[in-house]
């Protein structure tokens, strides 16, 4: 997929929107990118994401349906702009499949042995199950970061896919339940585990900050958040 230029974009949205409408938009399409753009790899940038989100926003205003509510309309856009972003990320998988098989296999592997040990694994038996040391197990995880395989929005890449056919009703009841799923799994991490997460998606500190609070490396931060994704994803199903 090609992103048109950022100015592009907006200016034919513009051409189709009234002012009152771009205004109220506006915002929404650059929350979205913003919180998309925190769990792709740095490289990806949110003007790109954007852009995309205005062509999935001109998408909703093209197929909604006649009379549809404003409230119900902004819910169905707030759906085709996430739509679009996920669209134009997934264009861009070009080297990744190793890592998303990679990712899998974590999660895989940490819901295996949560079964068959009736508890929580250890990182050492995690490595262990992986055939790794423990120094090799941590290198897998940054490897995994670095490749953006941390993703924790109810939008799974690697799971659900944006169809038009999809009713915008379900969808919010699917993002209630894994809402409540991933609430349900956080309290059983470990508590170092739990303030990553709480830090990084609550507070919204970067994995600096987050390692500045925590008197650990910003390297670590980010393992300690690989590695708790992976274990929610395994307690969820979603591996």
């Amino acid at each position: 997929m090609n992103v048109p230029a950022l100015g592009v974009v907006e200016g034919d949205a513009r051409r189709a929107l009234d002012k009152a409408q771009y205004e109220r938009f506006l915002p929404i399409v650059r929350r979205i990118a913003m919180r998309a753009a925190r769990r792709v790899p740095r490289h990806i940038a949110v003007a790109d994401l954007v852009s995309c989100g205005w062509l999935g926003l001109m998408e909703a205003f093209h197929r909604a349906a006649p009379g549809m509510a404003p409230e119900e309309f902004e819910a169905y856009a707030s759906y085709r702009i996430r739509g679009a972003m996920l669209d134009y990320l997934r264009s861009l998988d070009t080297g990744s499949k190793h890592m998303r098989r990679a990712s899998r296999d974590l999660s895989r592997t940490i819901k295996n042995l949560g079964q068959s040990l009736g508890r929580a694994p250890t990182e050492q038996e995690i490595a262990q199950s992986l055939g790794m040391t423990e120094p090799g197990y941590q290198e897998h995880l940054a490897r995994l970061s670095e490749a953006g395989m941390t993703r924790l929005e109810l939008f799974d890449f690697d799971h659900d896919k944006v169809d038009s056919g999809v009713e915008p009703a379900d969808d919010a009841l699917a993002h209630r339940q894994l809402a409540d799923a991933l609430a349900d799994a956080v309290t059983q991490l470990p508590a170092r585990l739990q303030m990553v997460l709480a830090l990084y998606y609550q507070e919204e500190c970067t994995l600096k900050e987050i390692g500045a609070v925590l008197n650990l490396s910003e390297s670590m931060i980010s393992r300690l958040h690989t590695e708790a994704v992976h274990r929610l994803r395994a307690a969820i199903g979603r591996e």
